[in-house]
């Protein structure tokens, strides 16, 4: 399964994707201005292992007061993919 996080850290913060792309399940990271201050894509066997692995490694970093994982019910990449092969 995959899924998008999006993190809040503390006021100030320097960015922290490069922190957060070297975490074991994490695809990849971008840092962000807005309500979220990054956001990564991270894959895992379950949603279990999302919560527990991931995501939990990524609050575990210092600075991070939220990760809140969106998990992906559908990419753009499979609907092409399955268009294609009905073709």
């Amino acid at each position: 399964m995959k899924a998008y996080v999006l993190i809040q850290t503390e006021a100030n913060r320097a960015p922290i994707a490069e922190a957060i792309r070297r975490l074991p399940g994490v695809i990849t990271a971008e840092d962000l201005t807005g309500p979220y201050d990054a956001i990564a894509l991270a894959r895992a066997d379950s949603s279990r292992g999302l919560s527990e692995q991931v995501v939990a490694a990524i609050e575990r970093l210092p600075g991070v007061i939220r990760a809140l994982s969106a998990p992906l019910i559908r990419s753009l990449r499979d609907v092409r993919t399955i268009e294609a092969g009905a073709a």
